[in-house]
């Protein structure tokens, strides 16, 4: 079942989810690792900047896909049913469950973008990789004259996502996790791997 019904994720929602929060789960301690190799850079006064230039070079990649991949899934979803949530949920339930997506949703793109913009403000000559590509154009204005507020400025977003999405990626796991164990329903399930069994609860269209 490539698309999804009223009642469960198809194959390219799933596949796009799980491939998504792999992404993201690399990415973050990639982030901190290229950190501390650049501070450690500053405090020796080393030249030699072969290692942050390859730990870059693959969180600047990871952080494009992500974006890419999130556009994707953003623009299927729009075009696709969205499976219904159990009848029996309390209405704040309901409402926690809809905000957590939507948070989820504007963080995919909020986090990738800011950390392109923090790139793109900084003063210096360090370059914007994507793949191979060396040169990706900056989006925001790069800082002259010795400033450092917009670089300064646009680092703290980025770093606001991850203390954000942190909060809203557990509220989202520990609310799976509470669907599968206390209320045994199949909104975990229809995610790993579909509706291969009939769902445990009636469906509503979207």
């Amino acid at each position: 079942m490539i698309r999804n019904t009223p009642t469960s994720w198809g194959f390219v929602s799933r596949n796009l989810h799980w491939l998504i929060a792999a992404m993201i789960a690399v990415q973050v301690p990639l982030g901190f690792w290229m950190n501390a190799v650049y501070d450690e850079l500053i405090a020796t006064k080393s030249y030699d900047f072969s290692q942050l230039l390859l730990i870059s070079r693959v969180h600047h990649t990871n952080g494009f896909l992500i974006l890419i991949l999130a556009t994707l899934r953003l623009t299927w979803r729009a075009s696709n049913p969205t499976p219904a949530l159990p009848p029996g949920l309390a209405a704040y339930q309901r409402v926690l469950a809809r905000l957590t997506h939507v948070f989820l949703y504007a963080l995919l793109f909020a986090f990738p973008l800011s950390g392109w913009a923090t790139l793109s403000a900084y003063e210096g000559e360090f370059p914007i990789f994507f793949f191979g590509w060396e040169d990706v154009p900056r989006i925001v204005p790069q800082a002259v004259d010795g400033s450092h507020a917009p670089y300064e400025f646009y680092a703290e977003i980025h770093e606001t996502c991850w203390r954000i999405g942190a909060v809203v990626l557990g509220l989202h796991v520990m609310g799976a996790l509470w669907h599968h164990v206390v209320a045994k329903d199949n909104v975990l399930r229809r995610m790993w791997r579909g509706s291969k069994t009939a769902p445990l609860y009636a469906a509503t269209p979207r």
